[in-house]
């Protein structure tokens, strides 16, 4: 049976997340791409037009996952506001530590895509950010937070919350804290802080009873 286009694309991306997370993305040819998916050089370009575009099909890829999760997360009623502005923070820190912490090679991708896939990030950064003024525009409908401006509260907050968050200084803030659990308890303390900014008085003051 013949593969589709899209079922091909994908065998190529993640032969190349392999070989990019095992040997770097400098030193990874479109040859070395094509001969792990069991093809010539000229039918991978059918697919691909550069190394630069399989960059961007895995960058793309993973950015659809983390958007994926947080929407999981603003979507689930279950959980306060405050709550799920928490797991906004913390569901980041533990995808980057299943993708990343074996694969100090994928760096020099990430690198790239940093240089070349502005668009691609200013994107993701934006989508990250609507899905956080939900969580927000929901802390303040129940009577949770107190916020003059949405917009630029959730852009602080994803600022503030970038070394967690952007895979460069996550895999760099990692050396300082080389477990899951240690990265995830200096979040939950970050986002302790910013939570602090933006609950109710008389509710922070219940929540400590």
């Amino acid at each position: 049976m013949k593969k589709n286009r899209k079922k091909i694309k994908e065998e190529i991306l993640n032969a190349a997340n392999r070989r990019f997370g095992h040997y770097g993305y400098s030193k990874t040819t479109m040859a070395e791409i094509a001969t792990d998916c069991s093809m010539s050089a000229a039918n991978l370009y059918r697919y691909f037009r550069d190394k630069s575009a399989i960059g961007a099909g895995i960058a793309s890829r993973y950015f659809k996952v983390e958007i994926e999760l947080l929407n999981t997360v603003a979507d689930n009623t279950e959980l306060t506001a405050a709550q799920r502005v928490q797991e906004y923070i913390l569901t980041p820190v533990r995808y980057n530590f299943k993708e990343f912490n074996d694969s100090p090679e994928i760096m020099e991708l990430v690198e790239h895509i940093c240089t070349d896939g502005a668009g691609l990030i200013e994107n993701h950064r934006n989508e990250k950010i609507g899905i956080l003024s939900k969580i927000l525009t929901s802390g303040v409908q129940s009577g949770e937070f107190v916020i003059e401006d949405l917009e630029e509260t959730a852009t602080s907050i994803h600022i503030a919350t970038l070394v967690f968050h952007a895979t460069p200084l996550f895999l760099m803030f990692k050396n300082h804290c080389s477990t899951e659990e240690e990265m995830v308890t200096m979040a939950e303390k970050v986002a302790c802080l910013m939570l602090k900014g933006i609950t109710r008085a008389d509710k922070r003051r219940k929540d400590k009873r």
